[in-house]
């Protein structure tokens, strides 16, 4: 499977159904169930990749800031979120973590394991049995340094647009702490 077919089923779902990123997952495997089991495999090859391209530290930061505290299966599943934004949401979070802020509106969804085994479900439905893959084969930890969160002059300086909207709603927490008002 190329790339360019990987991006049209994942977009192509997000295009169906709009913002609900439930109803975006339950459109994918819809599609994911439509393909031949070869197909599906290397879908979920692709899949991985995507995740794997997303496994990096200003990702994390930025997650971080825009979630709360996160651990490392919720990042798995903010990984598949963002991948589920589609090819250019991905590009744009890579360039620039704190374009992650422009996905505020969804927040809600990306701990929620929506994505994960979408493929694994197709292909027993297809075959009748489970896929061979193991997995993602990236490194253990992210990519690059983590920053120092509780730095909140670096964090701005890094991060401005999410910490923006951390000033914006006080509810997150922020990796700093906050005064007492």
């Amino acid at each position: 499977m190329e790339w360019a077919v990987f991006w049209r089923i994942v977009e192509g779902a997000r295009a169906e159904v709009g913002s609900d990123t439930e109803r975006v997952a339950q459109v994918l495997l819809r599609r994911l169930r439509a393909l031949a089991s070869d197909e599906i495999e290397q879908f979920e090859e692709l899949w991985f990749q995507a995740q794997d391209e997303l496994y990096r530290w200003p990702i994390r930061d930025a997650a971080t800031l825009l979630l709360g505290s996160i651990d490392d299966n919720d990042f798995l599943a903010v990984q598949d979120w963002i991948v589920s934004h589609g090819r250019q949401t991905m590009q744009r979070v890579q360039d620039d973590p704190d374009s992650l802020v422009e996905l505020a509106p969804d927040r809600h969804n990306a701990r929620i394991d929506w994505f994960c085994g979408l493929p694994l479900e197709a292909h027993i439905a297809a075959t009748g049995s489970p896929l061979a893959i193991d997995g993602p084969s990236g490194s253990d930890t992210p990519a690059g340094t983590p920053a120092d969160m509780t730095d909140e002059t670096r964090t701005r300086q890094r991060f401005p647009r999410l910490t923006a909207y951390l000033d914006n709603n006080p509810w997150v927490e922020a990796p700093w702490g906050r005064a007492a008002s």
